[in-house]
C-alpha cells in the first residue's frame, strides 16, 4: 500500500466499500426482516445493549443490572463490551432508535463495513491493486459463516472479527515503519475490549504472524516496539476479563478440559470447499446434524478460477508472506482441533479467522491477471472443480439436488462471464467478481437459506413500543415466568408474543424479568429454580420451586426474589389454568387467560424501597433504601443474618457503620450478610458492588496507557529525527 498516493485514491476507495457493502447488507431483508434480529442477536445482545443504552442515558455505569438475575452481571459476562467505547456509543443508539430489529441491523452494517475496509487495507498492504482489494473487502463480509452466524447470530463475534484486520495492517505498518504504535494499541484495544476471547486471540495471533514476518525480512529491531505495543493492549484490556476470571467460581462457565463432541467442528474436507454457494457441510450444530446454511462458502470465485489465477505472482511477496503463512497456518491448526479446547468451544467460530489469509492472497494474485494461454486444459480442470462442488454439496444434502443444481448453473454463468471479461476488458474483471458476489448472496439469502435455522430464530416483536403496550402494564415489579419455547404449537410459532417473551427481550417491554438471558449464569440459583441460559423453564415442578423455601432464607423463593408477578405458560407441563392454586388467596390474584395464568401480588413488600427480603428473629430493619443498582443501605436493630433480593456475584461488599464485615451466599445463590449487634440506637449496613479485580484492573490499564503514550510520544520524536537528519543530509548534498 504506497504512501505516495494522491489522498482520494488512497481514501475514496474505502468509503466506497464501506457504503456498497452497507447497501448490499440490505439483501438479505428482502425475504426476511428478522434476519439480523436472530438467535442471541433477538434474545441476549439487541435487548442487552439496549437496557445498557437506557443506563448510561440515565446517567448510570452499567456494571451490574440486578433486574437481569443471573444475566445481570454484565462486566464479568463481558461479551457486552462495556468497556469498550465504539460499542457503548452504539447501546445508546439502539436505545434511542424505537425499533430494536433496526437499531441492531444498522450497528451490524456499520460492523460489515468497518470489517470490509480492514480487509481492503491489509490485502493493499500485501500488494493488491485497489480494485482486487475492493473484491476482498467486499468478499469476506458475506462469507457463510461471518453472515450467518456472526452478522445474523452473534454479533458479539462479528464486532470483535472487524477489528482484526486492523489490528493486522496497523500492526505491520507499524513494525515496518509506516505508522505510529499508538494506532495498532488503539486497533488492539477495541478488539480486545470487545470481550469476545476470539477475538483476544485474533489480536495475539497477529501479532505472533507479524513477529514472525520481522524475523524472516530481519527487521529485528521492530520485534522490541510490537512486543511495548502487545504489553500495553494486554494491560489496558485485563480489566474487561478479570470480573470473567472472578467470577467462574458460581457460574456455570467452569468448564476445562479437552473434548470432541463433534459440535461446530468442520474436517478439512470442509474446509477447502470454498466456493460451492450451496454446500451444506455435514456439521453437528445444536442436534441439527448438517447445516442449514452454506457454513464455509468464502467466495464463489475462488475454486473455478484456481486454474487461471497467477499464483506465481504470490512469490513477489518474498520473506513478507510468512506473516500470511503463519496466521493461516495457526488457524488451520485450531480449526481441526477439538470441539472443546478450555474455555473455547466449536472450532467453527474461527472459520473466519483461517478464511482472512486466503482472501488477501487471492486478492494479491488476481492483482496480476488472469492467464490467457493454455485455455482448453483451463477450462477442462475448472468444469472438473465445478462438477466435484455440485458433487460434494449434493453428497452433505442430497434431497436439496435442485438448490445445488441452481447453484451450479449460476456458478457456471458466472465463470463464463469472468473468463470473457477477463480474456476481452480485464480492466472490468473486478466488476464482473463483485457482480457475482451480489449475485450469489441475493441466492443464498432469498432463495436457498433465507436463515440459519440451526440455532433460535425467535422473531420477537421489534418495535419497543409495541412491546410495552402488550407487557408493561400487565406485568409489573419482579416477574418470574414459567414458560419455555418447546411448549409453543408448533403451528403458532408467534403466538406467545402477547403473553410471553424470553432471554433478555423483557427488558425492552418494561417488564423486570427474572428469566434473562445468561451467558455465565449463576449457577445455584438457576439450578434450584430450573432456568436455563435463555430464561425458559422446562421443569413440571417449576411452580412448587418458586413456593418453596429459598435454601436458608425462612422464606419462600416467592418472597426471597420479592416477586410481584407469577407467569405460567397453560400449554406447559405446569398445571395448566390451576398451576397458580397454591398462591397464599390472601396476597395473591389469579387471572386465567388463553395462554398463560398470571398471579399478582396484592400485599405490598415489608421492606417497599430497597431490596430486603427476609431477616431472622432477633433482626429488626428499620428502613432499607436502595440508592442505585450497586449500593443499598439498611438502618437495623439487634442482630441476626439479612437477605437481600441480589444475587451474590463476587464484588459485593459490606461494612456496618464503616466497618467491614463478610457478605455469604445462601444455598440458592442469595446475598447474605451476618450483622452483628447494633449499636444502642441501632447501626447502618451498606452493601455497594463493585466487579471483582476492578482496582487492580484499572491501574494496570493506567499504567499501560502510559506505556502505549510513551511508546507513540518516543515514535512520533525518532520519527521527526530521522526526517530531519534526512532533509539535513539531502539539504548538505544540495550544497555540494
Amino acid at each position: 500500500m504506497k504512501s505516495d498516493l494522491p489522498l482520494a485514491h488512497r481514501v475514496v476507495p474505502p468509503i466506497l466499500l464501506a457504503a456498497l457493502v452497507s447497501v448490499v447488507a440490505a439483501i438479505p431483508l428482502i425475504s426476511n426482516k428478522w434476519f439480523y434480529y436472530w438467535d442471541d442477536s433477538a434474545a441476549a445482545f439487541t435487548p442487552g445493549w439496549h437496557t445498557i443504552g437506557e443506563r448510561i442515558l440515565s446517567g448510570s455505569w452499567p456494571t451490574l443490572i440486578p433486574e437481569l438475575w443471573a444475566g445481570g452481571n454484565v462486566t464479568a459476562e463481558a461479551l457486552y463490551g462495556t468497556y469498550n467505547p465504539v460499542i457503548l456509543l452504539d447501546s445508546v443508539a439502539i436505545a434511542l432508535i424505537p425499533n430494536l430489529a433496526i437499531g441492531i441491523t444498522l450497528v451490524k452494517m456499520q460492523f460489515m463495513a468497518i470489517l470490509a475496509v480492514g480487509v481492503y487495507l491489509v490485502a493493499r498492504q500485501y500488494g493488491a491493486n485497489r480494485s482486487m482489494a475492493f473484491i476482498a473487502g467486499l468478499a469476506m463480509p458475506f462469507a457463510g459463516y461471518t453472515l450467518y452466524f456472526d452478522a445474523s447470530s452473534w454479533a458479539s463475534g462479528l464486532i470483535a472479527f472487524a477489528w482484526i484486520p486492523h489490528v493486522w495492517w496497523s500492526t505491520r505498518a507499524s513494525a515496518l515503519g509506516r505508522v505510529n504504535p499508538l494506532v495498532p494499541i488503539l486497533f488492539g484495544y477495541l478488539a480486545m475490549t470487545t470481550g469476545n476471547p476470539y477475538g483476544a486471540v485474533g489480536v495475539a495471533v497477529v501479532y505472533v504472524a507479524v513477529i514472525a514476518e520481522c524475523i524472516a525480512v530481519k527487521r529485528g529491531r521492530s520485534i522490541k516496539s510490537l512486543l511495548i505495543s502487545a504489553t500495553a493492549i494486554i494491560m489496558m484490556s485485563l480489566i474487561v476479563y478479570l470480573p470473567l476470571l472472578f467470577t467462574t467460581g458460581v457460574s456455570v462457565r467452569t468448564q476445562s478440559g479437552i473434548s470432541n463432541d463433534g459440535s461446530l467442528r468442520p474436517d478439512l474436507g470442509d474446509l477447502i470447499n470454498l466456493s460451492g454457494p450451496s454446500n451444506q457441510p455435514y456439521v453437528t450444530a445444536f442436534s441439527v446434524p448438517a447445516m442449514t446454511i452454506p457454513l464455509v462458502y468464502l467466495a464463489w470465485f475462488l475454486i473455478p478460477l484456481a486454474p487461471w489465477i497467477q499464483w506465481g505472482s504470490l512469490k513477489k511477496l518474498g520473506r513478507h508472506s510468512v506473516s500470511l503463512l503463519a496466521f493461516g497456518g495457526i488457524y488451520v491448526v485450531l480449526l481441526l482441533g477439538p470441539s472443546n479446547l478450555w474455555l473455547f468451544r466449536w472450532p467453527a467460530r474461527l472459520l473466519e479467522y483461517g478464511q482472512l489469509p486466503v482472501i488477501v492472497a487471492v486478492a494479491v494474485a488476481l492483482s496480476a491477471g488472469l492467464h490467457r494461454d493454455r485455455i482448453r486444459p483451463r477450462a477442462v480442470i475448472t468444469a472438473g472443480l465445478l462438477v466435484l462442488q455440485f458433487y460434494l454439496a449434493w453428497s452433505n444434502v442430497p434431497e436439496d439436488i435442485d438448490i445445488h443444481f441452481a447453484s451450479l448453473v449460476i456458478t457456471v454463468a458466472l465463470t463464463a462471464i469472468a473468463l470473457i471479461v477477463a480474456y476481452r476488458k480485464p480492466r472490468y474483471l473486478a466488476g464482473a467478481l463483485a457482480a457475482g458476489i451480489i449475485v450469489v448472496l441475493s441466492a443464498q439469502t432469498n432463495f436457498w437459506f433465507t436463515g440459519n435455522y440451526n440455532v433460535t430464530p425467535w422473531k420477537f416483536p421489534r418495535q419497543v413500543a409495541f412491546l410495552e403496550s402488550k407487557f408493561e402494564d400487565r406485568y409489573q415489579g419482579t416477574t418470574f415466568a414459567i414458560a419455555d419455547p418447546e411448549f409453543i404449537a408448533a403451528d403458532d410459532p408467534t403466538g406467545q408474543w402477547g403473553d410471553l417473551l424470553f432471554g433478555n427481550a423483557w427488558q425492552p417491554a418494561g417488564v423486570d424479568a427474572v428469566n434473562s438471558y445468561a451467558g455465565i449464569s449463576y449457577n445455584d440459583f438457576v439450578q434450584e429454580l430450573c432456568i436455563n441460559y435463555y430464561g425458559g423453564v422446562k421443569c413440571p415442578d417449576a411452580v412448587d420451586r418458586l413456593l418453596a423455601e429459598s435454601p436458608g432464607t425462612g422464606v419462600s423463593w416467592l418472597d426471597a426474589m420479592r416477586v410481584d408477578t407469577v407467569v405460567v405458560q397453560n400449554s406447559g407441563p405446569y398445571g395448566g389454568k390451576r398451576s397458580l392454586d397454591a398462591l397464599p388467596q390472601s396476597d395473591w390474584t389469579i387471572e386465567p387467560g388463553h395462554g398463560v395464568t398470571v398471579g399478582h401480588r396484592e400485599s405490598g413488600h415489608q421492606w417497599p424501597d430497597g431490596r430486603v427480603s427476609a431477616a431472622t428473629e432477633g433482626l429488626d430493619i428499620r428502613s432499607d433504601g436502595a440508592a442505585t443498582d450497586t449500593r443499598e443501605s439498611v438502618e437495623y436493630t439487634g442482630s441476626g443474618t439479612v437477605t437481600f433480593a441480589l444475587l451474590a456475584w463476587p464484588g459485593w461488599s459490606a461494612t456496618v457503620d464503616g466497618k467491614t464485615v463478610e457478605t455469604q451466599a445462601s444455598p440458592g445463590g442469595l446475598l447474605q450478610v451476618n450483622l452483628p449487634p447494633s449499636a444502642a440506637d441501632g447501626s447502618t449496613l451498606t452493601i455497594e458492588f463493585s466487579p471483582p479485580g476492578s482496582s487492580f484492573g484499572w491501574t494496570i490499564a493506567g499504567v499501560g496507557l502510559l506505556v502505549a503514550l510513551s511508546q507513540g510520544v518516543w515514535a512520533y520524536r525518532h520519527r521527526r529525527a530521522d526526517q530531519e537528519e534526512t532533509a539535513a543530509a539531502s539539504a548538505d548534498s544540495v550544497t555540494s
